[in-house]
């Protein structure tokens, strides 16, 4: 089974986005600035996902996918228990990155903060995402795994990229820094415990 989705997430966590600034005490003017980040991308974000339910066998230190393997103990260990697993790719869109550049070279502040905003809004729709999915397929969600935790190495990217077709279904692009395109992009498996 494999789909598109594009519902977009729950509104701005500030506190989230003052986290991922590294900035958990801010002043008044701090928080004046995130509002009119806030106020100023709103726009621009163009949430889309894909994803594919494959069927699931983990042998030793293997997750067998049916349309490939990826051999990470700390995968094995997240998906255990489950026979299906969802792998999907997840957009913020180009939108924001256009917005974190063009700010980043006049007011380095507010750059830091529509990064921080881009992180919280990519992660705020994984999470809806994955409760979505994990609602309408049945079964109880492991945490997301991506390419990069643990020691599911980064070169992990290709495989996913391949079976989702990131780049056609919605605009997502791996260079050969295995760095993605848009930057606010998410690749990542969950599992879905037998029912």
């Amino acid at each position: 089974m494999n789909g598109r989705f594009g519902i977009a997430p729950p509104p701005v966590c500030k506190k989230e986005v003052l986290r991922y600034a590294a900035c958990p005490a801010p002043d008044p003017a701090t928080e004046a600035l995130l509002d009119s980040c806030i106020a100023e991308a709103e726009s621009v974000f163009s949430y889309q996902a894909c994803y594919k339910v494959l069927p699931l066998r983990i042998e030793g230190d293997t997750c067998n996918f049916g349309l490939f393997c990826l051999t990470s103990k700390d995968l094995c260990k997240c998906l255990k228990g489950c026979d299906r697993a969802v792998v999907f790719g997840a957009t913020a869109g180009v939108g924001i990155d256009r917005l974190i550049l063009k700010h980043s070279r006049l007011s380095p502040t507010r750059g830091v903060l529509l990064q921080a905003l881009g992180a919280e809004r990519i992660e705020a729709f994984c999470d809806t995402l994955c409760q979505h999915l994990s609602k309408t397929l049945g079964g109880r969600a492991t945490p997301r795994f991506s390419c990069g935790y643990g020691d599911l190495p980064l070169t992990a990217q290709k495989s996913l990229f391949a079976v989702l077709d990131c780049e056609k279904q919605i605009g997502l692009c791996l260079n050969e820094s295995l760095m993605m395109s848009p930057t606010k992009s998410v690749t990542a498996i969950f599992g879905l415990e037998a029912k």
